[in-house]
C-alpha cells in the first residue's frame, strides 16, 4: 500500500499542476475570451475527441493488460513497439479522413462553428496528442510515475507559456488558444518518437495486433459511448441554445473536472496494482482498503469543489460567466459517478470482462442522448448537467451489478453522495448564499464536518490501526 501511495503522489503531482494552470488559464480565458469565442473552443475539443478514441482504438489497454503477462524484458518493449507503429498508422489514416469528410459534415449539419480555422486547428492539435498515447503507457506499466510527471507537466507548462503569449501578450483571440496547443505538441511529437526509439523494439507484429484487437475492439464502442456520455451535453447544446451559453456551462464543466486531479491519480496508480494482484490471497484485502481511501478523497473533494464554486466564478471568470456555478451541483454528482467507475472497471477489465464495460457505457450513453434530446430544448443548460449525472449514475449500477467481486457494498457510497447531494441542494438551490467572508467561513465549517463524516463511514481509522498492527507484530 505505500508504493500505492507513492505512486498516486507522483501522479496526483502531475493531475495537480496541469489543474493549477487550468485555474491560471481560467481568467485569461474568461476575460481575454467572450463567451461565444470560449464555446467555440470547448466545442471543437469536445468533437475531435471521437477521432482521438478511434484512432487509439483502446490498445493502450491492451499493453497495459498483457504486459505483465510476458515474462522478458524483450518480449515487452516489443509488444510495446508493435502497438506504438500500428497506433500511428491509425491516427494519420484517420487524419486525412478528417480533413476529407469533417468540411462537408459541418456543412451538412449547418454547425455554428466552420472548419476554418477552428475545427482545422483543433483536429491537427488532436492528431499530435495521440503520439503520447503509447509513451505514457509505457511509463505507467513500468511503474515510472516520476517519467510520466516529467513528461506531461513539462508539455503542460510550454502550452500554459505559449498560450498566455498568443492570447493576452500577442492578442490573437481565439486562434491564441488553438496555437497556443499546437507548437508544444508539434515539438513534443520528435520527443516521443526518440523515447519509443531508445526504450522499445520497434517492429510489426501483426499476429499480436490482431490479439490486441481482439482484447481492445470490444472496448472501442464502450470508449466512444463514453464519449457521449461525457461530452453529448455540449455537442447537443450547440444545436439548441446559443454558443455562448455552451462556453459558459463548459466553464462550470472545467471546474467540476479539477476533480480528475483525485480520480486520475487514482486510476492511474490503483489499476496497475489491481491486475497485478488479482487473483493473489490479498486482493479483496487491497481492493477493500485501496477503494475507501481513495472514496473519502473523491467525496471530499467534490464537495469542496462544489461549495465554493460560487466564489471561484465571482473572483476568477468575468461577470458573463457568473451564473454558471448554478450548475456544478449537478456536473458535479456525473463527476463523482466517473470516480466510482476506476474501482469498478478496474475489477471487470482484470476478470477480462471487457464486453460488460462496453455494454453498460453503450447503455448509459444511450440514455444521455435521449435525455439530453428530450429536456435541453425546454430545460437547456441544467438539463445537460442532469442527464449525464443520472447517465454516469445508470452505468455504474450496472458495473457494480456484474462485478463477481464477493465483498463488493455500495451502501457506503450511496449514502456519501445522498449526503453530498442535500449539502449542495440545500446551499445552491434553497438558502441561496451570497459570496462573503461569513458564508466562506460556514462552508468551511460544513466541509469539515463533512470530511470526518466520511471518515467514520468509510472506516478509515480502521484501515489504518490494522496496518499498523501488523507491521508491530
Amino acid at each position: 500500500m505505500s508504493k500505492i501511495l507513492k505512486q498516486t503522489a507522483l501522479y496526483s503531482i502531475g493531475e495537480i499542476i496541469p489543474k493549477i494552470i487550468g485555474f491560471v488559464l481560467l481568467p485569461v480565458y474568461t476575460h481575454y475570451l467572450s463567451t461565444k469565442d470560449y464555446g467555440i473552443f470547448s466545442y471543437t475539443n469536445s468533437v475531435v475527441m471521437f477521432l482521438f478514441v478511434l484512432s487509439a482504438l483502446s490498445l493502450n489497454s491492451f499493453v497495459l493488460r498483457s504486459y505483465y503477462e510476458l515474462k522478458t524484458d524483450e518480449e515487452r518493449r516489443r509488444l510495446i513497439g508493435n502497438v506504438f507503429l500500428f497506433v500511428m498508422f491509425v491516427n494519420i489514416a484517420l487524419l486525412l479522413c478528417g480533413f476529407a469528410l469533417i468540411p462537408h459534415l459541418i456543412a451538412y449539419y449547418k454547425v455554428q462553428i466552420p472548419w476554418e480555422p477552428y475545427f482545422k486547428l483543433a483536429v491537427v492539435n488532436n492528431s499530435l496528442e495521440l503520439f503520447s498515447v503509447i509513451p505514457l503507457v509505457m511509463f505507467r506499466v513500468k511503474q515510472q510515475a516520476k517519467y510520466f510527471v516529467l513528461l506531461s507537466l513539462s508539455r503542460v507548462l510550454i502550452q500554459f507559456g505559449l498560450t498566455y503569449y498568443f492570447i493576452v501578450i500577442q492578442g490573437s483571440g481565439l486562434i491564441g488558444s488553438y496555437l497556443g496547443q499546437f507548437y508544444p505538441l508539434a515539438g513534443f511529437f520528435l520527443i516521443y518518437w526518440l523515447i519509443m526509439i531508445r526504450n522499445v523494439k520497434l517492429n510489426v507484429n501483426l499476429k499480436q495486433i490482431k490479439e490486441g484487437l481482439k482484447f481492445s475492439l470490444p472496448l472501442l464502442p464502450g470508449a466512444l459511448a463514453y464519449l457521449a456520455l461525457s461530452f453529448s451535453d455540449r455537442i447537443i447544446l450547440e444545436r439548441y441554445v446559443a454558443i455562448n451559453e455552451v462556453g459558459v456551462y463548459n466553464v462550470a464543466f472545467i471546474l467540476c473536472s479539477s476533480l480528475n486531479i483525485i480520480i486520475q491519480s487514482g486510476y492511474k496508480a490503483i489499476e496497475p496494482e489491481i491486475f497485478k494482484r488479482y487473483n493473489s490471497p490479498d486482493f479483496a484485502t487491497f481492493i477493500k482498503q485501496a477503494q475507501s481511501i481513495f472514496f473519502v478523497f473523491l467525496y471530499s473533494g467534490a464537495l469542496f469543489l462544489t461549495l465554493f464554486s460560487q466564489d471561484v466564478f465571482k473572483y476568477m471568470t468575468s461577470e458573463n460567466f457568473h451564473k454558471g456555478y448554478l450548475v456544478v451541483p449537478l456536473i458535479m454528482v456525473g463527476v463523482i459517478m466517473t470516480g466510482q467507475n476506476v474501482i469498478y472497471g478496474g475489477i471487470l477489465t482484470a476478470e477480462k470482462k471487457t464486453k460488460i464495460i462496453g455494454l453498460a457505457t453503450m447503455f448509459g450513453a444511450i440514455t444521455s442522448v435521449c435525455f439530453n434530446l428530450i429536456l435541453i430544448p425546454h430545460f437547456g443548460v441544467y438539463a445537460a448537467a442532469f442527464s449525464s449525472a443520472f447517465s454516469f449514475g445508470v452505468m455504474n449500477f450496472i458495473l457494480y451489478y456484474k462485478m463477481n467481486f464477493e465483498e463488493k457494498e455500495i451502501k457506503t457510497e450511496l449514502l456519501a453522495l445522498a449526503v453530498f447531494i442535500l449539502i449542495a441542494g440545500f446551499l445552491f438551490y434553497g438558502l441561496k448564499v451570497e459570496v462573503s467572508i461569513k458564508t466562506m467561513l460556514m462552508k468551511a465549517g460544513i466541509f469539515a464536518l463533512y470530511v470526518v463524516f466520511l471518515v467514520k463511514i468509510f472506516k478509515i481509522w480502521t484501515y489504518l490501526f490494522k496496518r499498523r498492527h501488523v507491521q508491530t507484530t
